[in-house]
């Protein structure tokens, strides 16, 4: 009986050994392969993660680069057009200025012998047959001088339409503040160069002068006082696309 007993402890104790030994094995089994895997997702996840981040900077990378490459074109563009808006409305301006002055002065014709005077008209912004008419003419200082007061106002007119065409086509590269002072000499420009065909066209009645006297009074002065913005607005242009170029 005790020996019997003996063997059957002996036999089950053996197998519980058996049984915790392939137990054991087991767990070790899933361990390994747990933490293979795991790793392997964690790398996985990782990678994922990296070339999201990696992705995101690229983007966001041509997103500056094209924002400092747009930046740098405005720059350039502000920069090519300033100094010839600028350029047109001094020319204008000049152009309305004189016809525009009260002063005027011509000379007389009706003064000079024929070889002067064919002389001087051969020499005259006017038309050829505006030339032989006042040759003809008894009057011919009045004729002459109603002829070039026309001239110079369709000289002016032109002028004018060149800067106003061309500033009005550029000025979304000029900035609003300095954009608003164009604009204020434009309209007074033009104001006072309608007001001086009016009064070519009718003389006797027409006598409005408001417009000119301002734009003789403080045209100069704004012009001036543009001057000095344009040349400042260039020189921080073009500090503005040297620090970027830097950048």
């Amino acid at each position: 009986m005790t020996e019997t007993l003996t063997k059957l402890l002996a036999l089950f104790g053996g197998g519980a050994a058996v049984v915790l030994a392939v137990v054991g094995a087991a767990y070790w089994l899933f361990k390994l392969f747990s933490e293979k895997w795991l790793t392997a997702r964690f790398n996985e996840r990782l990678e994922d993660y990296k070339h999201k981040q990696q992705r995101e900077l690229e983007e966001l990378r041509f997103k500056i680069n094209s924002l400092m490459d747009r930046t740098a074109k405005l720059y350039q563009r502000e920069f090519d057009v300033l100094p010839e808006v600028w350029s047109k409305l001094v020319m204008a301006h000049g152009h309305v200025q004189s016809v525009a002055s009260a002063l005027q002065q011509y000379p007389d014709l009706d003064r000079m012998i024929p070889e002067h005077l064919s002389e001087f008209l051969d020499k005259s912004p006017l038309d050829n047959w505006e030339k032989e008419k006042i040759k003809s003419e008894p009057k011919k200082t009045d004729y002459y001088t109603r002829a070039i007061n026309h001239h110079n106002a369709w000289v002016a007119r032109n002028t004018y339409v060149d800067f106003y065409q061309y500033f009005r086509k550029n000025s979304i590269f000029i900035r609003e503040e300095l954009k608003s002072k164009f604009d204020a000499l434009s309209e007074l420009t033009h104001g006072a160069l309608v007001e001086h065909e009016l009064w070519l066209q009718d003389r006797a009645n027409f006598n409005i002068w408001e417009t000119r006297r301002r734009f003789v009074k403080e045209g100069g002065d704004l012009l001036k006082a543009l001057e000095q913005e344009v040349q400042k607005r260039l020189w921080d242009s073009q500090s503005d696309s040297l620090a970027g170029a830097n950048s």
